[in-house]
């Protein structure tokens, strides 16, 4: 299935790049982000395990995975991001490294245990989205799961950060606030299919999972680890923090949208 947007968009400058989130923790011999640590806790990687990054990037979240003793497979729509994955695991050149389609997964039915799939769904096109999570489920292993992770949260996009940008000008982070523009600006070349909570719930359910859990992560302002909200600590901003955690307002204040979705 074609893609809008060309693979040679993200070349190695793409992924070298504040803009490839956990950048600066990368550099750092292939560490991963505060944000990503929370992931591969979710995939709790260990000896016997066969793990997936679908859309592996420059590599670091398998490299933690094969480090703890999993063995590990990546796949990338980027040449780019292949050489730069391949270039990581150096120590473990047996890993499975391909280019490919998430719509059409080079890999027979039953072969993984876990699924990465972070910061990629927002690439694709719309219509891609069931078919790629389809996918997923018949490559995993009856009990395995796939772990979604997408940013933005789109209600947040459209709502919560109209409304909180004004508030964070009154409080003296108007060049947070510029900050978080910028990138909002940049991400348009490369985001076309932004998700919410009950998006992404029903493109899992739609692509036939029954077992699935959808949440925005309340740790909304990924405890200042993050290059965008540097400097962005006050007693109002610990006390709106607290606040945009709580249910509801966390579904148009919060940011970090997971899924997981286990195949039975």
């Amino acid at each position: 299935m074609s893609q809008s947007i060309p693979p040679d968009v993200y070349d190695r400058d793409y992924f070298l790049s504040e803009i490839c989130e956990g950048y600066d923790e990368f550099q750092e011999d292939g560490g991963v982000s505060h944000n990503k640590s929370k992931q591969v806790r979710q995939l709790a990687p260990r000896p016997g395990l066969r793990i997936l990054d679908a859309g592996c990037g420059r590599g670091e979240v398998l490299l933690a995975c094969a480090r703890a003793g999993a063995e590990v497979s990546g796949l990338d729509y980027s040449q780019s991001a292949i050489d730069l994955t391949r270039e990581t695991l150096s120590e473990f050149p047996d890993a499975d490294i391909r280019q490919g389609d998430v719509t059409a997964l080079p890999w027979p039915e039953d072969s993984f245990d876990r699924i990465q799939f972070s910061d990629v769904i927002e690439h694709l096109d719309a219509p891609q989205t069931v078919p790629a999570l389809a996918e997923f489920r018949r490559v995993l292993r009856p009990g395995g799961f796939l772990l979604v992770h997408t940013a933005p949260n789109r209600l947040f996009m459209d709502v919560g950060w109209p409304l909180t940008r004004p508030f964070l000008q009154l409080l003296g982070h108007r060049d947070i606030a510029d900050r978080v523009d910028h990138w909002f600006k940049i991400a348009e070349q490369y985001h076309v299919n932004e998700q919410g909570v009950h998006s992404l719930r029903r493109a899992l359910r739609r692509a036939g999972f029954d077992d699935t859990r959808v949440w925005l992560d309340p740790d909304v302002l990924r405890s200042g680890q993050y290059h965008l909200l540097s400097g962005f600590d006050s007693a109002p901003v610990r006390l709106a923090k607290r606040l945009a955690s709580l249910r509801p307002l966390r579904l148009f204040l919060g940011n970090d949208l997971y899924g997981l979705a286990r195949k039975n």
